[in-house]
């Protein structure tokens, strides 16, 4: 059972929001965040010092599995929340890519189902990452929501997105909003942020509510990363999380916008 101070605890995670998504289908409650690494302590609020640890069911542009510099220095989720903002912010890297290995480190996540396109120099490329506490955590990576759903709907040889979401108690569904871009071909320092209907294909591609259901049935908190140097900067990505918002609010979780 939370106290009054969990239920309050996220007023401390300074460039945190927690947003109440009530009457929806889903999680009831987002955390909406810019750096990436700060998912670690908003993780925590969610999921509390205790209890089983987490499936986490990540959408990113990149897949964001650099071993922690000092993986054994991750405090463990009984330390408490401040000990994990700490961490997230003075430790994780600047670059925001070892917060989900951090995480299982942490004991906040157990298994991930990484939808990702682009793998970080540096990035844990195994199917199982081992912490440093000997606990196993399986990564299974897909590169689109697509390849999610029909792996849920019918698995092949060889494929673990339901054997992973059949055996989570509860899921974290995090969302970086770099996903909706892509590199342009002309210039590969420029990002080209996605329109509107190109996000809904993505997002909602046909045949994948079976696997959006079997999500959201365990999904107890969103998070959303703006990273807006990964966006085009701070006017696009501001105009990015609008068209994302709508998709990802209001579509697929069936509440209105932030």
């Amino acid at each position: 059972m939370r106290t009054e101070d969990d239920a309050t605890s996220h007023l401390r995670l300074a460039g945190v929001i927690r947003l109440g998504l009530g009457g929806g289908r889903g999680p009831t409650d987002a955390y909406v965040f810019d750096p990436h690494r700060l998912a670690l302590p908003s993780w925590a609020v969610a999921l509390g010092p205790s209890g089983p640890p987490a499936l986490l069911v990540t959408l990113d542009r990149h897949l964001d599995t650099v071993v922690p510099q000092r993986p054994a220095e991750v405090p463990d989720r009984s330390a408490g929340l401040r000990a994990l903002d700490e961490h997230a912010r003075w430790a994780l890297d600047v670059r925001n890519y070892d917060h989900i290995l951090a995480a299982m480190e942490a004991g906040l996540v157990g298994d991930a189902l990484l939808v990702a396109r682009g793998r970080p120099r540096g990035a844990f490329t195994g199917d199982t990452y081992v912490d440093t506490r000997g606990r196993s955590h399986r990564l299974v990576a897909v590169s689109t929501v697509d390849r999610a759903a029909e792996a849920w709907s019918h698995p092949a040889p060889g494929d673990a997105v339901r054997d992973v979401l059949d055996a989570a108690e509860q899921v974290l569904l995090d969302v970086d909003l770099d996903c909706f871009t892509s590199l342009s071909d002309a210039d590969p320092t420029t990002v080209l942020p996605w329109p509107r209907n190109i996000i809904r294909e993505f997002l909602l591609p046909d045949g994948s509510e079976p696997f959006w259901d079997a999500v959201l049935g365990k999904t107890v908190a969103l998070t959303l990363a703006r990273e807006p140097h990964h966006c085009g900067g701070l006017l696009a990505s501001g105009e990015l999380f609008r068209d994302v918002a709508e998709v990802l609010f209001r579509e697929l979780l069936r509440v209105e916008p932030p």
